[in-house]
């Protein structure tokens, strides 16, 4: 349901809530949004917290937009293990990662919430969020589990015409470094910015690289042409998606496939 306040105030954050709000706010038709991200070196132009701060910021303004939507603490930690060759890479087994999201899929079900959607903002995360959630589907069949898996590729593929370089990928490149500019542009440094890199790869099969062999600075792509107004176009754009997708599972209840007929 689209909320038509003109302002929301944080009643939406769960780390912002007590027991009382929580009881007044939830439902069994509330969604759940959960953050993933990483702690990772992005180059000498970008924080740490890249992976994380973009999405989160996405998240909470699309909960803003909408009603019956609670956004769950951040997951600020992913599987960086082909990062950590540079400094202060924290990662997570993949294994341990895999556990992370089942015990919170769980706990979700046991509080009756049945539709979560995820938003990723590392590539690390990817297989452990579909080991993790097609387990726990099989596990509790009423449970919807939808996730925005590479939101860096899909704005790439929507908008070419958005990006001067590599539809716009890399590592702290031209979306990456474009988009945290148009939310926290104290906390990137576009002089810092390496020169291109564009890693030479295959293009059909892929390889499991350790990211030092692509690149020495800790960041792929093109951040020198990053700005914030191709930032603030793809927080429009993936803030449109997901309000889309959320306004059209709301249509059907949140059923799907055979589930309409």
């Amino acid at each position: 349901m689209i909320n038509n306040s003109k302002e929301k105030k944080h009643e939406y954050l769960i780390e912002e809530m007590n027991a009382v709000q929580v009881r007044k706010t939830m439902n069994e038709k509330t969604l759940a949004i959960l953050v993933l991200g990483a702690c990772e070196n992005h180059g000498d132009h970008m924080p740490f917290g890249s992976d994380f701060i973009f999405p989160t910021e996405v998240a909470k303004r699309v909960a803003t937009k909408m009603s019956n939507v609670i956004v769950l603490p951040t997951i600020p930690y992913g599987v960086s293990l082909h990062h950590d060759k540079f400094q202060m890479t924290m990662s997570i087994n993949p294994e341990t990662m895999v556990n992370i999201i089942s015990d919170l899929l769980t706990s979700l079900i046991q509080n009756k919430i049945r539709r979560v959607l995820i938003i990723n903002g590392h590539d690390g995360n990817i297989a452990p969020i579909e080991i993790a959630a097609r387990s726990i589907k099989n596990k509790y069949s009423e449970m919807t589990i939808a996730c925005l898996e590479s939101w860096w590729i899909l704005v790439g593929q929507i908008r070419k015409d958005l990006f001067e370089v590599w539809d716009g990928l890399g590592h702290g490149g031209e979306a990456e470094t474009s988009a945290v500019l148009a939310v926290r542009p104290d906390l990137v440094h576009l002089e810092s910015a390496p020169k291109d890199v564009i890693p030479k790869l295959p293009e059909n099969i892929r390889i499991f690289w350790k990211f030092d062999e692509l690149t020495s600075t800790g960041a792929t792509g093109s951040p020198k042409k990053a700005n914030i107004r191709k930032g603030r176009e793809i927080v429009q754009i993936i803030e449109d998606i997901l309000l889309s997708f959320i306004k059209e599972m709301e249509m059907t209840d949140w059923k799907y496939g055979l589930y309409l007929k």
